[in-house]
């Protein structure tokens, strides 16, 4: 398991333990999200200390080619001067570097191969961290609408247990009958107000005036109909 995994499931554990004890979501975000932070920058540091090391396997390896054409070089030498002695204890030593570089070059394939892999990993964990910071405002929104909505909910449901409702509507009706009273006696004032013979012959004059009113119109109709 490498190194950022293990950050990755130390934050998982965090985080369940958080949901557990059922803490303020919004307060979990931002402890998750300084959390990861923290842990990416450790991991960023494991990263830059693998690839220091793959610096080193690099430059030893390069040595031991160095070392290796410097006494293949030697070996030219002491043939050219006829020392096959000597020759040969330049062969061996060549040999030798050669068996070092060897194992280097295994190594060096092998740390580069993890570096590659702490890198992806490391790639991932700053992406899940992106991701959460973008995401975090919006659940933060809906968690304070939630909230919101709970807190009216709670509020209409302690005005409903109160009899508050009820009340409302009671008064609502008294209120309605109220002034149903008012307007029925205003009517009846209006309409028993003053002599009540006068009142008669006020209304009778009202619909002998519509009656005339009505018969002129007829005969100028019937004017108009005998001269066509």
């Amino acid at each position: 398991m490498s190194i950022v995994s293990r950050f990755v499931n130390v934050i998982r554990a965090q985080m369940n333990a958080l949901l557990n004890r059922a803490e303020d979501p919004a307060k979990m975000l931002d402890q998750t999200l300084v959390d990861m932070r923290s842990a990416f920058n450790k991991a960023k540091e494991q990263v830059a200390r693998a690839i220091a090391d793959e610096t080193r396997l690099q430059r030893d390896l390069d040595k031991q080619k160095q070392e290796i054409e410097r006494w293949n070089q030697n070996a030219v030498k002491a043939v050219e001067q006829g020392n096959d002695t000597l020759a040969k204890e330049a062969l061996r030593r060549k040999n030798e570097h050669l068996r070092f570089a060897a194992q280097y070059e295994h190594e060096l394939v092998a740390q580069s191969s993890n570096v590659q892999r702490l890198k992806d990993s490391l790639r991932e964990l700053e992406t899940k961290i992106d991701e959460l910071g973008r995401k975090k405002n919006l659940l933060k929104s809906r968690q304070k609408r939630a909230e919101a909505q709970d807190a009216i909910y709670s509020t209409l449901e302690g005005i409903d247990s109160a009899g508050a409702l009820d009340t409302i509507a009671r008064m609502e009706e008294k209120i309605e009958e109220k002034s149903a009273m008012a307007d029925a006696r205003q009517s009846l004032s209006a309409e028993f107000q003053g002599d009540a013979l006068e009142q008669q012959f006020k209304a009778l004059e009202g619909k002998s005036g519509d009656v005339d009113s009505e018969l002129l119109e007829l005969k100028q109709r019937m004017q108009i109909e005998n001269k066509s």
